[in-house]
């Protein structure tokens, strides 16, 4: 697997026509993304956070696999993985159904988000909670959101959200030789993930269904199915994954992120004084633990009421 490095990706081939665009943690990308031959044209897979890092990745999909991108295709409808979309306006963009819903939902309330007077006063309300903050731990995990809001303060004003213009539900075998799926298992990281399989080169691109080195966002799925996803996902035998965030990994590094979220639904499940469990405890991002606590906890009881 060989690796090149332009500004905010690190570029890997991962086999014959397929690639990972891998993000930098100081760059705008946020994000990792996938770009493959499908045999019958060029994907890229998940397309980013902005404008700029977006058209790197047409660019980068052209000069790997020799013809531009003709069609690109989203994980879940979080920002950093979508608002690229707007780049790839001219190819068909597939996505769970839910997750066009979702995006065309949000619409009028991200025009207000994205606006550069509410980008600018978040940024200087995070950068005033870095300050007084003595935990490193805390001051690293508020510098992540800095470092989104100036990734998107770069392009203010140039942002559209740009929804899939095709969906599915479960499972997509997108055209060509590769034999390329998109598969759905419904409600996990968001209310409905889909991931990238190659079946005969056993690669498969997870979007934030796994991640390495960062905390997961927990507030939009559910944490229990999410556990059975990663099930499913290893009875499918990928022999490597292309994860949301981190370093591409092999079938053993799924034990880190269905560890992690054992973890939390256990110490949700407790009295906030008891210990936190090991396979949490050194997970980088203790205010993006906190959050994850809180929206665990007010999930198990929401789930708990309704049984």
């Amino acid at each position: 697997m060989t690796a090149n490095f332009l500004p905010h990706y690190s570029f890997e081939s991962v086999d014959e026509g397929i690639h990972a665009a891998i993000a930098h943690l100081d760059g705008n990308a946020i994000c990792n993304s996938g770009m493959v031959d499908l045999g019958a044209g060029a994907l890229v897979f998940d397309t980013s956070l902005t404008p700029a890092t977006a058209r790197i990745l047409k660019g980068e999909a052209e000069r790997r696999l020799g013809r531009p991108p003709t069609v690109a295709a989203v994980s879940h409808w979080h920002l950093d993985h979508s608002l690229g979309n707007q780049e790839f306006s001219s190819v068909p963009i597939w996505g769970t159904r839910r997750t066009r819903e979702i995006i065309l939902e949000s619409r009028e309330r991200w025009t207000v988000e994205l606006s550069r007077g509410s980008i600018e006063k978040e940024l200087r309300e995070l950068e005033a909670r870095r300050d007084q903050m003595r935990s490193e731990d805390a001051r690293t995990d508020l510098g992540f959101m800095i470092q989104i809001d100036r990734a998107i303060l770069s392009e203010i004003g140039q942002l559209r959200t740009t929804p899939p213009d095709h969906t599915f539900e479960t499972r997509l075998t997108l055209p060509g030789t590769r034999g390329a799926e998109l598969i759905s298992l419904g409600r996990g990281h968001t209310e409905a993930d889909a991931f990238l399989f190659l079946p005969h080169e056993r690669v498969l691109f997870a979007g934030d269904l796994v991640v390495v080195g960062v905390q997961p966002s927990m507030g939009s799925g559910d944490p229990r199915h999410w556990l059975t996803e990663l099930d499913e996902i290893e009875r499918l035998r990928p022999e490597r994954i292309v994860p949301g965030h981190g370093p591409v990994m092999g079938i053993d590094g799924l034990s880190e992120i269905r560890g992690y979220l054992s973890g939390v639904l256990e110490a949700a499940g407790r009295p906030p004084a008891n210990p936190l469990p090991a396979s949490i405890r050194r997970w980088e991002g203790s205010l993006s633990l906190d959050e994850n606590l809180r929206f665990t906890r007010e999930w198990l009881a929401a789930h708990e009421h309704h049984r």
